[in-house]
């Protein structure tokens, strides 16, 4: 397993990576297993919950996502994981349908660590997919956190950056330098 680095919107040399528009995967291909296990290493050091393959310099259409598990704190203070996380690779993703009705969240990006702001996504959308062997899948009305990364995730394939979505500049603000603490979890997607 490899840690990669992850292209920042920032920088010229990475933006034109990132901006770029990602070629499809053919499969099978016997490349992409550890591809894969560095992506997620990769977008889990960066505590991120999803990361594209032109994060890390790869103009393909692969994507990651991990949705954190349930802990619950007991009454003794010890910590018990009611929900492990849930892993999610897409490969060739494409949004097929969207609920037609948009919500308002804070949205980061590994690209841009430390700055949230306001982006408008679908309240769900349905996802056409490969699995690694080719096989065709399709998540139907991904919604929540899921349904976020999923669109923020195919934006990067499509060489869309999460700060072309931000209708009002002005909610775009770094918080990796503020004393006010980021925003949780349930409210931020933090991913690439």
């Amino acid at each position: 397993m490899a840690v990669r680095r992850i292209l920042r919107i920032d920088d010229e040399e990475d933006k034109k990576i990132l901006k770029a528009n990602c070629r499809s995967i053919k499969l099978p291909d016997r490349n992409l297993k550890q591809l894969i296990t560095d992506m997620f290493e990769t977008m889990q050091v960066a505590n991120g919950v999803g990361l594209a393959a032109p994060q890390v310099g790869l103009p393909i259409r692969l994507c990651v996502i991990e949705i954190p598990g349930e802990i619950e704190e007991q009454p003794d203070g010890t910590e018990v994981e009611v929900t492990p996380p849930e892993q999610y690779v897409f490969i060739n993703p494409r949004i097929v349908k969207t609920s037609g009705e948009e919500v308002m969240r804070d949205e980061g990006c590994l690209s841009l660590p430390g700055w949230y702001g306001e982006v408008p996504r679908q309240t769900w959308v349905t996802v056409e997919y490969q699995e690694a062997n080719g096989k065709q899948r399709r998540l139907r009305k991904a919604d929540g956190l899921l349904g976020w990364a999923i669109q923020h995730e195919v934006d990067h394939l499509n060489g869309v950056l999460f700060t072309e979505r931000i209708r009002d500049l002005s909610t775009l603000r770094d918080l990796s330098r503020s004393p006010e603490p980021p925003p949780s979890e349930t409210s931020v997607v933090v991913q690439g």
